[in-house]
């Protein structure tokens, strides 16, 4: 289904025009002058155009020439009355996608139609994937085994599964941008592009520009034309973090895109249509800020389709020996060094400091830690101090001493149950084939099952 334009001076073929496109559930547009035509075009964003040679006040080829050059990827179908074949060659010179003779059947030009809908879109998408590629980055996986990310994880499978829009609710550093990368990952749009935009990290002025885009000459220093980020995330998804930063103005103005399915370029004067799923976040409270009158409550209720809590590092701890193995992986590559592992002093540390930063404390503190290790990382390189620092220091006493040991064997037990759900997941739950796996032998793996409580 698209949104067509007809150019035809003659009443009665432009009758049938519409009646037969609409007909197939194709919204339409007529105009019966060239300069009525070009009107249109310039106020509104068509799918294609079904444009006759021949007008009362303008040349067919004339206007195919100004459509072109506002917008190269127009479909563009030439009408006419007579088999010329010299205008016809010229039509398909200047861009046009099909060239048809008066009189035609519907079923041929309704296949003319489809074809230059899916053209269009196929463009637009392919524009966005481009652009996507050159600012892609490589998304951290979801890590952890624990109760609260498994929870988390099955609700965002659960709402990527459809088309809602989503709210993602936690601490800063908590990971929401990964969790937005998931579900997009998860859903039917996993194959267009995913784009991020921090709402906090740009200037007032210029976060409208960076959402919606801009026509050439709407501002100073506008010396061309830019797509913002929906139509960049066209098919795909679009992530606006930190949400509670945009202005009044430009929340108003967010709200009519996700109503209407429609942008306007600043400058422009014609609206876009959009096909951009939205993820939001915000570390503030939004009702806090509904009620201090900064966020918009018809917005809130917009974008609130579905709210998913991302638990904070602290109430997800089990999680931590996966997160920082994964994270030396990438610091190894960072720091350009090999580090053989994480100590078990070291690992007790990781356990008991509170992580105010979440994962992406936890992830700065391993990168430093692998910068500053000699292939082993201990304490000292960690640089956590306090309760941490106490956790893994050398004893002094034997409460000290106790302190610590409690903190190996937590450790250790954390890195144990999950290597061991690991195993049990891999060999479809067969302990034989665990235990080979694991290194161990069965009574071993028996007796640290029942240990554990691992079901």
């Amino acid at each position: 289904m698209g949104n067509i334009l007809i150019a035809e001076d003659d009443e009665d073929t432009r009758f049938i025009l519409k009646a037969t496109l609409e007909s197939a559930r194709h919204a339409c547009a007529a105009a019966a002058s060239g300069a009525e035509a070009l009107g249109l075009a310039e106020a509104l964003t068509f799918d294609a155009v079904i444009l006759d040679m021949v007008l009362g006040d303008m040349d067919g080829l004339s206007i195919l020439e100004k459509l072109k050059t506002e917008d190269p990827g127009l479909p563009v179908i030439i009408l006419t009355g007579h088999a010329d074949v010299q205008s016809a060659v010229k039509a398909m010179k200047l861009g046009a996608l099909d060239y048809l003779v008066k009189p035609f059947g519907n079923e041929e030009l309704l296949l003319i139609i489809e074809k230059a809908v899916k053209e269009r879109r196929l463009r637009r998408e392919f524009d966005a994937l481009r652009s996507h590629v050159a600012r892609a980055q490589g998304p951290e996986p979801v890590f952890g085994s624990s109760r609260e990310i498994k929870a988390t994880a099955a609700l965002a499978a659960q709402v990527a599964a459809t088309d809602l829009t989503v709210i993602l609710s936690g601490p800063s550093g908590s990971g929401k941008e990964v969790w937005a990368r998931e579900i997009h990952r998860l859903s039917s749009r996993a194959a267009s592009p995913f784009v991020a935009l921090d709402c906090g990290a740009l200037p007032e002025n210029l976060v409208e520009s960076e959402l919606f885009g801009y026509e050439r000459g709407a501002f100073t220093g506008a010396d061309r034309r830019k797509p913002g980020l929906f139509e960049t995330a066209f098919g795909g998804t679009l992530f606006l973090d930190e949400i509670a930063n945009l202005t009044t103005a430009t929340q108003a103005k967010l709200l009519r895109v996700l109503e209407e399915r429609r942008i306007r370029h600043l400058g422009g004067k014609k609206d876009i249509p959009v096909d951009t799923r939205v993820i939001a976040a915000a570390n503030k409270d939004l009702q806090a800020c509904i009620r201090d009158g900064s966020f918009r409550e018809d917005l809130y209720h917009r974008l609130n389709q579905f709210t998913l809590k991302v638990p904070s590092l602290a109430e997800r701890k089990e999680d931590i020996p996966a997160l920082a193995a994964f994270f030396l992986k990438e610091a190894e590559k960072l720091v350009n060094k090999k580090v053989e592992s994480i100590s078990d002093a070291a690992l007790a540390a990781l356990m008991v400091y509170p992580w105010p930063g979440n994962v992406r404390e936890l992830k700065n503190v391993i990168t430093r830690a692998a910068l500053l290790s000699g292939g082993e990382i201990l304490p000292v390189h960690l640089g956590l101090g306090g309760e941490a620092q106490a956790a893994s220091a050398p004893a002094d006493t034997g409460a000290q001493d106790l302190d610590m040991k409690e903190g190996l064997r937590q450790a250790r037990a954390f890195t144990e149950t999950r290597l061991i759900k690991a195993a049990l997941a891999k060999s479809g739950g067969n302990k034989v084939q665990a235990a080979k796996l694991l290194g161990i032998d069965r009574k071993a793996l028996y007796d640290k099952i029942k240990a554990y409580s691992i079901e």
